[in-house]
Parts: C-alpha cells; structure tokens; sequence
C-alpha cells in the first residue's frame, strides 16, 4: 500500500481581510467631525471679536463717532437693504470688480503658461514683469486719472493690473510644474506639443491657476473699493466716505461689513469652484 508522502496540514479558513483605509474613507469617517469642531472654533472666535468690539464701544474708550457698537451697525441693515443707493453702490462695485478679474483671467493666464512653458520666453519677459510688478497699483492713481479720467473704466484698468500679476505668476509657476522626467519622456517619444500641452501641462497648471485665481477675486473687490475712496466714482468705497463726511459712523461701518462679507463670499465660492474642478487630486490639510 503507497503511503503519501505529502504533507496534508489542515488549512485555516479564508478571513476576509479588512478593507484597507485609503485617503478617501479617512477623510470622510474622520473628516466630518474635525469640520464640525472647525467649524465651533470659527464661530467662537467671531463671537469673541464681536463681544470685544462691544466692549470697547460700551466702555467709550473711543468715541462714537468713532467706534459705533456692533447693534448700531447691524442694525442699519433693515434700512439698507430697502435702500436702492445701497444696491446701486454694490453693483457699482461688483461691476468694476468682476471685469477687471475677467481681463485679468484671461490675459494672465495664456501668457502665464506659455512663459512657463518655453524657457527663452520665460527668461526674456522676467525683468519687465519683475520691474511692472514692483509698483503699487494704488499709488499709480494719479496717473490713470491724468490719463482715463475718474471713469468706470479707469477703475476696472486698476483692478486689472492688480490681479494680473498674481494669476499670471501662479499659471507661469504650474507650467514649470512639470518635472524634468516626464519633459524628457515627452521628447523622446516625441508627443505633439498640442497634445502635451492639453495632457500633462494644464492638468498640472490647474492647481496653480485656480490658487491665482482666487487670490485675484478677492484682490479685486478690495481694489475696486479702494479706487472708489481714493476717487468720486459710485460704489460701496463712495458711500462709507459720504457717510463718514455726513456724521453717520454706523452707516460707513455696515458699508465696510458689506465689503468684508462680499470679500468672504467670493473666496468661498471660489474655494467650492477650486475643489469641483480639483477633484482628482487627493485633499490635503487646507482643503
């Protein structure tokens, strides 16, 4: 009788090994609360300024019409919101403001990737940009008025070459973006530069770019309020200096809350746009 020489060890039944965390179920088993907690600490510390705020106006450190409280601005609001000069300042402003971005998007941006991507054009155009990037747009006021006059027009001209610039850099820094192995894979299989430009070169740009963009959107809302003080053009800059020069603080100051949540809303909305756009490229800590 042969006898087996095969050793038969009983085997142990197959366990199901557990699924592995990836990025993806971290962020959404663990995300959520940590944004609730955020989220807590963001309101706390609004709250904080807030009372702070009233503190200082209740204790009249500063005068009034100086430093009204915060119930005395919050509650022009009602009377704003049926004002139609209050309405007509913030379209005046988001007008000046949006087409300046706008220029600015689309002229940043093309010159910013090509630049980035051809070395020579790079190297030839970095002491212009260095030089034009160095002035404060603010402080060239003057100029633009000599020469535009206070128009709409001179406004949306100042937000476009304050905005410019940071898109312009942002989309030139992503096209750079591309290491040197892939470039040299590219050559060697000689891929058309359309189809590199179109697969490997924006895919990379595009993080850049939107980072350029939003930093723009904000900075030009901030911009075209400051041209708006600095000048007699219609806007939410206007009317805090017409309400501070007519005595009503309260007033200058909810006009001045109204630009901070226009600023905040814009960079939200261009935070939700960011990660729609984004969505192949795993979160990171900011996201």
């Amino acid at each position: 009788m042969a006898i087996s020489t095969t050793d038969r060890r009983p085997t142990a039944p197959d366990r199901k090994r557990p699924a592995r965390r990836t990025w993806r179920t971290r962020h959404t088993r663990a995300g959520n609360p940590g944004r609730r907690v955020l989220l807590m600490l963001q309101l706390a510390t609004v709250l904080a300024v807030l009372l702070i705020w009233a503190a200082l106006a209740a204790a009249r450190l500063v005068s009034a019409t100086a430093l009204p409280g915060p119930a005395a601005v919050f509650g022009q609001f009602p009377q704003l919101f049926g004002d139609p000069v209050y309405w007509q300042a913030v379209g005046d402003t988001l007008n000046g403001a949006v087409t300046g971005f706008v220029a600015a998007a689309v002229i940043g941006v093309p010159l910013g990737l090509v630049t980035g991507t051809y070395a020579a054009a790079e190297q030839s155009s970095r002491l212009l940009v260095d030089v034009l990037r160095s002035f404060p747009v603010i402080a060239l006021l003057p100029v633009f008025l000599l020469v535009l006059g206070s128009t709409p027009t001179m406004k949306t001209t100042v937000v476009l070459l304050a905005c410019v610039f940071p898109v312009f850099l942002q989309a030139q820094y992503g096209a750079r973006s591309v290491t040197p192995m892939i470039a040299e894979t590219m050559d060697s299989y000689r891929v058309p530069r359309l189809l590199r430009f179109r697969k490997v070169i924006l895919p990379s740009a595009t993080p850049s770019v939107m980072t350029g963009l939003r930093l723009a959107a904000t900075t030009s809302v901030l911009v075209a309020i400051g041209v708006e003080v600095l000048t007699t053009l219609p806007g939410i800059g206007h009317e805090v200096v017409q309400a501070q020069q007519g005595g009503a603080a309260a007033r200058a100051y909810a006009y001045i809350v109204t630009a901070g949540a226009i600023g905040y809303s814009i960079n939200l909305l261009s935070q939700f746009a960011e990660r729609r756009l984004l969505r192949w490229r795993p979160p990171t800590h900011t996201d």
